[in-house]
């Protein structure tokens, strides 16, 4: 039995989804899912459980992530879905760079999934190194304060 790409996507029990730019050749795969197609609503509630992003260049990623890096949590789980390098569509975007804004912003990629014949999507994760040291300066100055 095949995967779908819910399953591909790791998609569970998260609440707060977000998919921008879903391509209406794949839509239907998404009809199950209750998803905001912008980010609006959730920015209202400063959270997103799961982003799956649609792009063809570097600068509408880096616009795109520009507005919801703040609602992304730790936890969050976020893709990026671009053009396979065999898709007719014209794109800047590969597997083996663009993505410098995300390592900027302490993110790695940790899987690469093929949606369909033309899609291929990217899972970043927050650097868990990046995480420490930033866990290990707010614990530094938690203990300054205490002892003023």
């Amino acid at each position: 039995m095949s995967q779908t790409i819910l399953d591909k996507l790791n998609l569970k029990n998260e609440k707060n989804i977000l998919i921008q730019g879903l391509p209406s050749s794949i839509e239907k795969q998404f009809v199950k899912l209750s998803f905001a197609k912008n980010l609006t609503p959730l920015l209202k509630s400063r959270k997103i459980d799961f982003a799956l992003i649609f792009t063809v260049s570097e600068n509408q990623l880096n616009s795109i992530l520009a507005d919801i890096m703040p609602a992304l949590k730790y936890e969050s789980q976020l893709w990026v879905a671009h053009p396979k390098p065999t898709s007719k569509i014209s794109t800047d975007l590969n597997r083996e760079s663009s993505w410098n804004k995300l390592s900027e912003l302490g993110f790695e990629t940790t899987e690469l999934v093929s949606l369909d014949h033309v899609w291929q999507a990217f899972n970043f994760r927050k650097n868990e190194e990046e995480v420490e040291v930033v866990e290990v300066k707010v614990e530094r100055k938690v203990k300054k304060a205490m002892a003023l």
